[in-house]
């Protein structure tokens, strides 16, 4: 049987709350597509030189996942474009999660348990759990209740241990929660237009998926067999829209646990529709994630 993937976040780059559009100014600039550290079929210099760029200038919360992911992977993530580097991973996705960055939370807890910490791989799996509870609810939490699993079965069993988890948690939200909230309030902001007032792109042509959010596996559970992917997993996508609403482009920004996920479901993604805007719009550009779900766990309520 076909098993479903569960669509359970998107939202535009480049959002910009605080503008508001107005007829009267000129559309903003769209991201340049070109040197995106994603993309494998770039120019690898090109490449080097925006990640190179972003940590001169101060990364973004998002460019911070952005990289931390491809340290984190190194040449198995899908890019392929650095080694991997464990402590620069380790403090990029780190410090994406405390501002507010979702994904980065499961990321840190991925690096932890594969690399022998367990508490703090633990910690930040429940931490994900936490806020995608409160910001995108849903009952389709496969991933999320599969890496809580995989903490508790990599720490002693027993109530010593739970209590040390809540703990750990409870300090980490004490310490640094005001921080994750005023991250959520923030919002992605990588490709945001600085410069003259313009109006924002996503609000002159707005992105909206047509049909359900959940994606049928393309290709049936041969594709993830074919990929390795035998858990659930989670990839995030980043997807260029074109003018009719098809995927023109989709670039694996981080794969959950291992680089499987973001092969395995890449072909899902470029399946996806979105509402088609006028023939002369330039490409829009979203964030979307996809959880694979094997029907195999699932978060207790």
């Amino acid at each position: 049987m076909t098993r479903l993937l569960p669509l359970v976040l998107l939202f535009a780059l480049g959002l910009a709350a605080d503008v508001r559009a107005d007829d009267a100014l000129p559309l903003c600039a769209g991201p340049d597509p070109s040197g995106l550290p994603e993309d494998p079929g770039a120019d690898p210099a090109r490449r080097l030189e925006t990640l190179a760029r972003w940590q001169q200038e101060g990364p973004s919360a998002s460019q911070k996942l952005r990289m931390g992911a491809l340290y984190r992977l190194g040449r198995n993530h899908p890019a392929a474009l650095v080694d991997a580097d464990l402590q620069k991973a380790r403090e990029l996705l780190a410090d994406a999660a405390l501002d507010g960055e979702l994904t980065a939370m499961a990321s840190s807890a991925e690096l932890e348990l594969a690399h022998g910490d367990a508490m703090s791989g633990m910690v930040w799996a429940q931490l994900y759990a936490h806020y995608m509870q409160i910001r995108e609810p849903s009952q389709h939490r496969t991933y999320q209740a599969d890496l809580i699993r995989r903490g508790f079965a990599a720490l002693p069993p027993g109530q010593e241990t739970e209590e040390r988890v809540a703990g750990n948690v409870r300090a980490v939200l004490d310490r640094f929660g005001p921080r994750i909230e005023a991250g959520f309030a923030a919002g992605p902001g990588d490709d945001a237009t600085a410069g003259p007032p313009c109006r924002p792109l996503h609000q002159v042509y707005p992105t909206e998926l047509r049909g359900s959010g959940r994606v049928p596996l393309s290709g049936g559970r041969n594709t993830v067999r074919r990929h390795d992917l035998h858990r659930p997993g989670m990839a995030l996508f980043r997807l260029h829209i074109a003018p009719s609403g098809e995927v023109s482009q989709a670039l694996v920004v981080e794969s959950l646990p291992g680089p499987a996920a973001g092969e395995a479901l890449r072909a899902s993604v470029q399946r996806l529709r979105f509402n088609a805007v006028a023939d002369g719009a330039p490409t829009r550009t979203v964030l979307v994630p996809l959880v694979y779900d094997d029907q195999s766990v699932r978060i207790r309520d």
